[in-house]
């Protein structure tokens, strides 16, 4: 209860593409509060991805407002700093670079981030990459690597800065159903230390986590579900 305020508030947000023509997402208003696992269903094409880069500050709202703690996007800048201290981004597919090491790839996300030393930085590379089950793997190049190894690198990657908000984008998609079951696992593990996140998926293992269930239609919300709250 005392954890639960709000993180982000959507006031009526709506996208669109090629000068208004294509909409992409239509009024949508949501709050998103700490502590909880959203889980965002629908169909291919119902506004998932959209939504979850409006959130992300990937792309920006043609109406409505997006509040983070109770400030508009212009109020945080430089953006590219708020992102890396706010929010952390798993994807489908990894996007690590394939000629670097996981090691490597982990440090380039905490380059320009002074909350650490360079010491602590290492530290919490090591501890991020044990606590994924990867520690044999540290200096161990992302393109030599299993997919389900690059998947648990792409979190403790996303993990690196202590995000306040993960954004999950079909995290499982390309994994097998025991990798799938550790990383749903540390996601869990992360938002009951304190953190929040958001996934955007088709995977029914992965909702069966949810908090809060959020299902899309045609680029509007068509029903927001409290798991816990029911009778």
């Amino acid at each position: 209860m005392e954890n639960n305020e709000a993180l982000v508030v959507l006031q009526g947000v709506s996208k669109s593409y090629d000068k208004g023509l294509i909409p992409a997402i239509s009024n949508i208003s949501l709050t998103l509060k700490r502590g909880k696992i959203y889980v965002l269903t629908g169909a291919s094409g119902s506004g998932k991805s959209t939504l979850l880069n409006m959130i992300g500050t990937l792309d920006t709202p043609s109406s409505g407002t997006i509040l983070y703690e109770g400030k508009t996007i212009n109020m945080l800048q430089p953006i590219s700093h708020f992102r890396r201290d706010f929010i952390g981004f798993v994807f489908q597919f990894h996007h690590l670079i394939p000629t670097l090491t996981l090691r490597e790839n982990i440090e380039m996300a905490m380059l320009s981030n002074p909350r650490f030393s360079a010491k602590e930085k290492q530290d919490r590379i090591r501890s991020l990459l044990v606590y994924m089950g990867l520690e044999q793997k540290i200096d161990a190049r992302a393109s030599a690597i299993s997919g389900g190894e690059r998947q648990r690198g792409a979190i403790a990657r996303a993990l690196a800065n202590n995000p306040v908000l993960i954004l999950a984008d079909e995290p499982t998609g390309n994994i097998d159903s025991d990798t799938s079951t550790l990383v749903l696992s540390k996601l869990v593990e992360y938002v009951r230390q304190g953190g929040t996140i958001l996934i955007a998926t088709h995977d029914r293992d992965v909702a069966r986590i949810a908090d809060v269930m959020i299902v899309m239609k045609d680029g509007h919300i068509v029903s927001i579900e409290d798991l816990h709250h029911q009778s």
